[in-house]
């Protein structure tokens, strides 16, 4: 007996019969198949139109911009963007390249001037807002009449002091220490803060000017470390274009040599060599022409079509081997291959649209660019495929097929021998699939969200080591900034406003997050200890207005309008944090927000901005994208096999074996710890997008057989038998293509590589197994209430 209740029967499902003949080629009987019936077209014209589109892609892809700034991951109407917007207009940009110089004399005349040269350099190149080194910035100093603002270590004064005296005025600076060198001595740094940049090159080529710099001025071995948000962008700027470079290619080339070995045939694998080339250059072009970079996200667009293509042609090269084996000759053969296929491919159209359209929904800009190009890649799919290789193979594939198409000889014995299993033990297999649901479900719960451009990198990375090694030495290199208004105009003149500001800094300071805050008030404390005759007693906030506004009066440094803005009415303070990911920023956020709501700051609002702040909000909208672009794409993609089956129930069944792949994909993410990010988001819209193609394929031929009258059983196993080996064949293809991708050192390629292939296999199996078994137990108990209702 089964678990469904009925004696399973022994007897082996029929093995089908293969043969094609024009009995099987349907003739388009509805008036909307027939008009969308793809015509063939002049070889001639066809040409023209493929040359045509690489030659306007071409104009547009020259003018592709490559970027992959955190800003371009935010919507713009979002409240951190619009803020940031603001923010930028009356403060400097946070984004900032770090150097690290290590050695033991570096505090000697020679190489003070050499450092204070590479800071020069750097300062000279339009792309730079300011350089921070100890030759470069304010130190606040008491005089005879007040307080004088110079440089920490006056270049044109070197040789007046020995390096033991200029080390102990660096250190015995109120902000110098551990910001811009190490207590020991043996570290100094140069940050460099840019000027808003527009794109990852410009970051790529400041990064390189640094190295330059220091090359310029001998310290090129005494170069350690180079990090921060422009270094952090370049080395993904370089991951993504190296992957770019290399795995599209290898994906083509695969991707050819595996047509080859399946087809046996030379001339259908140059013809989908072209088809795979005019879909991905006008998706790329399309890029361009949105007026969109090229990010992280949208690099993986070619892999994806690539891809996608291969598989597709494979469906159509299997249909058309099938009419070659029933004896039609040109170009009836091309076109009885079109009309087998194209009824399921405009299915698996829609559902693709459906599947890569969902990511609209995520509110991330890339991801958005990313689903909108990979859904007019599908669309270019389907016109290559059924309008411009059709002629291309009329006219110039002229000699046999293999028999036995190659590589396609084992597809059948493993798409008829999983679908016969299942068939037969029906009830076995799918309590299988609910109990191993049932038991590793839970580690779906264990996905993490989180955004750490840091994680993209394995340990041994240059960004990795030289983030460690300058946080090792000094201040973390995250940020974080807090915003604070006042109550009008000149609010910061009162010492109560800043001694409210040195009492929050007090409380974040000892936060483990943070490694060094600054604000208006630590200048105020300068000042007023200079002006004091640098009696420590006095570096605090002076204790009248009166006095506060003098200091302010004298003052002629250029720190304090990066602090506050010209009306006074809108501080900021600046963290150095050493943790980067979403979700530690996050909790740091809140953790700020509880203290500020449990604490007295009578006449001051917060606000939080700057890098710390738009990671945060990542999570978020990471998480809101994934639920609606799975939901939308789920309800989609029911929607249309509602329509094209007709029947609720045969829609249902045919959408569990592509919600399984999902819960496997995501079982596997909770159980190795991969996160949900900026890669990853998009698995389940590609995924659903793809899956579902060979389940339409699958189940239409059933439909198909079952409306001709044949019974569940032989309809099964010739729809399986038949149609499974392409099924098998393109998933084969698609796995091998994406697994290419976990040859990568960036680990974004390589989840979207390892989770598409996983999730794949994964569709490929329940498609074999699980759809064969749903649809035997329906027709039971279908047939069950048939025998009750008689």
């Amino acid at each position: 007996m089964t678990p469904s209740g009925h004696r399973r029967v022994p007897a082996k499902a029929p093995r089908p019969v293969t043969t094609v003949t024009a009995s099987h080629v349907p003739e388009p009987t509805h008036g909307f198949w027939r008009a969308i019936e793809p015509r063939l077209l002049d070889w001639r014209l066809a040409a023209v139109l493929i040359v045509l589109v690489h030659a306007i892609a071409a104009f547009f892809i020259l003018r592709l911009e490559f970027n992959n700034a955190p800003i371009l991951y935010f919507p713009a109407a979002s409240p951190g963007a619009v803020l940031e917007r603001e923010i930028r207009a009356e403060f400097p940009n946070d984004e900032l390249l770090i150097a690290l110089f290590s050695g033991d004399d570096l505090y000697q005349a020679d190489n003070l001037r050499a450092l204070d040269q590479v800071g020069a350099r750097m300062e000279q190149d339009p792309l730079v807002e300011r350089v921070f080194s100890v030759t470069s910035v304010d130190h606040i100093a008491a005089t005879d009449d007040g307080f004088a603002v110079e440089r920490l270590v006056d270049p044109e004064r070197l040789d007046e002091l020995p390096p033991e005296e200029w080390r102990q005025r660096v250190l015995a600076d109120r902000f110098a220490p551990d910001w811009l060198a190490s207590r020991d001595g043996s570290v100094l740094a140069i940050v460099v803060r840019v000027k808003k940049l527009e794109e990852s090159r410009q970051r790529v080529a400041l990064e390189r000017l640094m190295f330059d710099a220091a090359q310029e001025a001998g310290l090129r071995d005494r170069l350690v470390a180079v990090a921060g948000p422009v270094a952090l962008d370049a080395a993904e700027f370089n991951s993504m274009i190296q992957d770019s470079i290399m795995f599209t290619p290898l994906v083509f080339l695969l991707g050819l040599q595996l047509l080859l070995w399946m087809v046996g045939r030379l001339w259908p694998v140059i013809i989908g060599a072209i088809a795979i080339s005019t879909v991905v250059v006008s998706a790329v072009a399309l890029i361009a022409a949105l007026g969109q970079p090229y990010t992280l996200v949208t690099a993986m667009v070619p892999t994806l079509l690539a891809a996608y293509t291969v598989a597709n042609l494979l469906h159509f090269y299997a249909a058309l081997q099938r009419t070659r084996e029933a004896g039609f000759r040109r170009p009836r053969r091309v076109v009885y291959a079109v009309r087998l296929v194209h009824q399921p491919a405009f299915f698996t159209l829609l559902s693709t649209l459906a599947g890569m359209g969902s990511l609209l929904l995520v509110p991330i800009p890339p991801v958005q660019v990313f689903g909108l190009v990979s859904a007019f890649g599908a669309f270019m799919i389907y016109l290559v495929l059924f309008y411009l290789v059709p002629p291309l193979l009329v006219q110039f594939d002229r000699g046999p097929w293999p028999k036995k198409s190659a590589g396609f000889a084992w597809t059948r014995k493993v798409s008829y021998g999983l679908a016969s299993f299942s068939m037969r033990h029906a009830g076995w297999v799918a309590l299988a699939f609910t109990l191993a649901v049932a038991l590793f479900g839970q580690q779906i719960l264990k996905v993490q969200v989180e955004s750490d451009l840091l994680r993209f990198f394995d340990d041994k990375h240059n960004i990795s080591v030289s983030t460690q090694l300058i946080e090792d030495r000094l201040v973390g290199v995250g940020s974080l900034e807090i915003i604070v208004d006042g109550e009008g105009r000149d609010a910061f003149k009162k010492t109560g406003a800043l001694a409210s500001l040195k009492a929050l800094q007090v409380w974040l300071e000892a936060q483990p997050e943070v490694d060094r805050s600054v604000s208006m008030a630590d200048l105020v404390e300068e000042m007023n200890w200079a002006f004091n005759e640098e009696d420590p007693v006095h570096r605090v906030v002076p204790d009248n207005d009166r006095l506060l506004s003098q200091l302010l009066l004298i003052y002629d440094g250029r720190d304090l309008n990066e602090l506050v803005n010209n009306e006074y009415q809108r501080a900021r303070i600046l963290l150095n944090l050493n943790v980067h990911g979403a979700n530690e920023i996050q909790i740091l956020i809140k953790k700020i927000k509880a203290h500020l709501a449990s604490q007295e700051y009578p006449g001051l609002r917060f606000d939080f901005a700057g890098f710390g702040r738009q990671f945060a909000d990542q999570q978020d909208l990471l998480v809101i994208g994934q639920l609606q672009s799975f939901s939308g794409a789920f309800g989609m993609i029911f929607l249309i096999m509602l329509g094209l089956w007709r029947s609720l129930p045969a829609a249902v069944i045919s959408m569990l074996p592509n919600l399984a792949p999902l819960t496997f994909v995501f079982i596997l993410m909770g159980s190795f710890g991969i996160f949900l990010d900026m890669a990853t988001v998009l698995i389940a819209s590609v995924l659903l997008g793809i899956t579902v193609d060979d389940t339409i394929h699958l189940f239409h031929k059933y439909q198909e057989r079952r409306e001709a009258g044949r019974s569940p059983v032989f309809a099964l196993a010739r729809s399986f038998e038949v149609s499974g080996r392409a099924v098998v064949a393109t998933s084969f293809l698609l796995i091998v293509q994406f697994l290419l991708l976990t040859g990568s050192h960036f680990q974004p390629t390589v989840n979207f590589g390892l989770l598409t292939a996983t999730g794949l296999f994964a569709g490929l199996l329940f498609d074999l197994l699980l759809l064969p078994a749903l649809i035997v137990l329906w027709s039971r108990l279908k047939l069950k209430r048939a025998v009750w209702a008689v």
